[in-house]
């Protein structure tokens, strides 16, 4: 029996999944999955710098940018659902990795755990970013009920959010229903972790040096849900030190990591 490879055409029509780039012989598949508030243009400036043979993807939740009409997740264990039912025929048989920053990271894990699940191909590798392992603290406590003027100071003190954004009622309005409800479901993550099979894939770990949100040893603890060899990165930056100050550190040492 032979089964095919989904082409790039069909992937494109998902409404889950954006292209990032182009491969016209691709080795693996890299699925990126954005953090809280922000859709597949987090990841723009990836479409140069992965190696020639990857195909990235960023996958497309409801409710931001060309799905803006579509309902909002505020559920995580219902998010990884839905997000595996709508990404799964990227899952194979082309070999695939995972990245996901901060709230991305979470769903990336989801994902991974559930492939395991349901005897599906499980990624050949998962790249974690900005985002403390399971067993962590809570972060950041009910941020998901903070009014818009918390929800605005803790925007500017963890940098990403240019002032355009942030000193603009309209744009305001329309991202902070966006916020409110991936904090909600990163919360519930929290609030009860998934289970599952321990994976076996090599796993990745990146974060900023000044977000001190996530420490070392937080981090670390991804280390305990694979058996796979475990990296982790420390880059100059906060939060979102793979979109400012690290940006093309971060995506060499992602290419390298693809290309093992």
């Amino acid at each position: 029996m032979t089964t095919s490879i989904p082409s790039s055409v069909a992937l494109t029509t998902n409404p889950w999944l954006r292209p990032l780039t182009r491969s016209t012989h691709p080795r693996l598949r890299l699925l990126c999955i954005p953090p809280a508030g922000a859709g597949p243009h987090f990841y723009r400036t990836w479409a140069t710098g992965l190696p020639e043979d990857v195909e990235a993807l960023a996958i497309h939740l409801p409710g931001r940018e060309n799905r803006f009409a579509e309902p909002l997740m505020t559920d995580y264990h219902d998010a990884v659902e839905a997000v595996y039912a709508g990404v799964r025929t990227a899952l194979g048989p082309l070999p695939y990795a995972l990245f996901g920053h901060s709230m991305g990271a979470l769903l990336a894990y989801g994902l991974a755990l559930t492939a395991a699940r349901m005897g599906d191909p499980v990624p050949e590798h998962l790249l974690l970013s900005g985002c403390s392992g399971p067993g962590s603290p809570p972060l950041k406590a009910g941020r998901g009920r903070w009014s818009d003027v918390e929800l605005v100071a803790d925007l500017r003190a963890m940098g990403g959010t240019t002032t355009e954004v942030l000193e603009n009622p309209e744009l305001l309005d329309l991202l902070l229903p966006i916020l409110r409800a991936d904090y909600t479901l990163c919360e519930s993550f929290r609030a009860a972790p998934p289970t599952g099979p321990l994976l076996s894939c090599p796993l990745t770990v990146l974060a900023g040096a000044d977000d001190d949100d996530h420490t070392p040893a937080d981090l670390a603890r991804w280390a305990d849900v694979s058996n796979g060899c475990f990296s982790q990165y420390t880059f100059s930056g906060g939060h979102f030190f793979l979109t400012h100050e690290s940006a093309r550190p971060v995506l060499t040492t992602v290419a390298s990591a693809l290309s093992r």
